[in-house]
């Protein structure tokens, strides 16, 4: 889940990794969050379709909806930490 939402407050949460933006926000307050978080390092960009599914919906238009299947997010959202991991190589 990339949006957490509890009790009337939504907080960023990472896909990759189980941190999150440590502020909380209303909803009313929606874009101050994102430009909050994306001011923090955090990479928000709209996802590309998945090309993994076996359906069609891509050409034809979407397909109707299995019972239980989750929705996909519209976008992504990854902490400064998995956006820029150390760099990792040899000894030297």
């Amino acid at each position: 889940m990339s949006i957490a939402r509890l009790n009337g407050l939504n907080q960023v949460t990472c896909d990759s990794c189980p941190a999150s933006y440590p502020n909380t926000y209303a909803a009313e307050d929606w874009q101050v969050m994102i430009a909050d978080a994306k001011a923090a390092g955090w990479i928000i960009r709209k996802a590309g379709p998945q090309r993994d599914q076996r359906d069609t919906s891509d050409l034809f238009g979407t397909a109707p909806r299995i019972a239980g299947a989750k929705r996909d997010e519209p976008y992504t959202h990854t902490c400064p930490d998995c956006a820029n991991p150390l760099p990792t190589g040899g000894l030297i």
